[in-house]
């Protein structure tokens, strides 16, 4: 079958590298999203060990849309008592781009009814009950075809399970672990640093690629808890993932925040990810930190106006960079959403990239010439 796997905009070609690296070859990039043919016992092998994606897709049908006729009848027309049973949950999600069917609510209610009617015949009921396990579907219409997809995953891969508390505007988990893969980190050679760590995420992310802990091993999917993909499959991919575990991998992460709360809840998160003793938090001034060793990298995410006042965060940026610059055979690494960062920094960027936390627009800043 073919999977429709979707990304953050700019986190693509990251995505397409943990694919290669995972053994897959027929993928097929385009924004926000890949295409890749697989087996069924890969779509628990993905859903587990992505650490970078949104969700898994199955594509269960393709076909030209133009019209709403054409929309309900290439739906009407897939089998689906095969896939959802008499008292499926039906949940319809949808997405248009470039295409002549543009009203996303309207597609959506369009493929519910197709999917009601079918089943209604299939079933020989008059009225479909919907009491049962949740079956999301998304309807996407792109350049005028119909994808129809299958959610495998449920809840976005970033929501891995062991964020029990978060900060006011945390950045999410699969974007962290995307700073860290982008900045090309040698746990082996390298300290990493966070010194605005907040929850703790870029630097619990960090301790599981060094060790190798699949992301999603802590977590059910969708298509788990509906049947789509049989049990077993889902153990032997996590069987499979617990095996790859690096339980011997050494590295130093340090962690850091000014707020003393920040501290409690990335602890607190560390914990609940069985990684505390893996990562040092402790309390300090980003302004004024001083370097722990000849070779190390900071990767980072500080505020942009949600926990700090706007007036301010020029000034932040200009200490923080001032600091740094005694920081000498170190790499930088950071994500602002500040749009007068290398001002303020001090610095123009080796070069940077623009990422999407969410919907929020931001830049990470590549210094790896210091």
């Amino acid at each position: 079958m073919e999977l429709f796997i979707t990304t953050a905009f700019g986190v693509e070609s990251v995505t397409k590298e943990e694919l290669i690296k995972l053994g897959y070859k027929d993928l097929k990039v385009e924004n926000g999203r890949i295409f890749v043919r697989v087996d069924i016992e890969d779509i628990p092998r993905l859903n587990i060990n992505l650490r970078t994606a949104n969700r898994v897709f199955a594509i269960l049908k393709k076909f030209k849309a133009e019209t709403f006729d054409e929309l309900f009848d290439g739906i009407y027309d897939f089998e689906w008592q095969e896939i959802l049973p008499k008292d499926a949950h039906i949940l319809i999600t949808g997405r248009s781009e470039k295409s002549k069917l543009f009203s996303i609510s309207s597609c959506q209610s369009i493929t519910k009814k197709a999917i009601i009617e079918k089943l209604k015949k299939s079933y020989n009921v008059s009225w479909f009950e919907e009491t049962g396990n949740l079956y999301k579907i998304e309807i996407a219409l792109l350049n005028d075809t119909a994808h129809v997809l299958f959610d495998t995953t449920g809840e976005s891969l970033h929501k891995r399970g062991y964020r029990k508390l978060q900060s006011v505007a945390p950045l999410k988990e699969n974007i962290a672990a995307t700073l860290v893969i982008l900045s090309r980190w040698r746990p082996q050679q390298e300290v990493l640093w966070d010194p605005f760590c907040g929850s703790g995420t870029i630097p619990i992310e960090a301790a599981m690629i060094a060790k190798n802990i699949a992301p999603g091993l802590n977590r059910t999917f969708l298509a788990e808890q509906n049947s789509f993909v049989s049990q077993d499959l889902w153990n032997k991919a996590r069987l499979e993932a617990i095996e790859k575990i690096d339980y011997n991998s050494k590295f130093n992460i340090l962690a850091s925040d000014i707020d003393e709360k920040m501290i409690y809840i990335a602890k607190t998160n560390a914990k609940a990810a069985g990684l505390e003793k893996d990562i040092r938090f402790f309390k300090a001034d980003s302004r004024k930190i001083k370097k722990s060793s000849d070779k190390g990298i900071i990767i980072t995410n500080p505020p942009y106006g949600e926990r700090i006042d706007s007036s301010d965060i020029f000034n932040l940026y200009r200490d923080f960079g001032k600091c740094l610059k005694d920081f000498k055979g170190w790499r930088f690494f950071i994500l602002s959403g500040y749009d007068k960062f290398e001002k303020a920094f001090g610095k123009k960027a080796d070069k940077n990239r623009k990422l999407y936390n969410g919907k929020i627009k931001t830049y990470l800043y590549f210094y790896i010439q210091v």
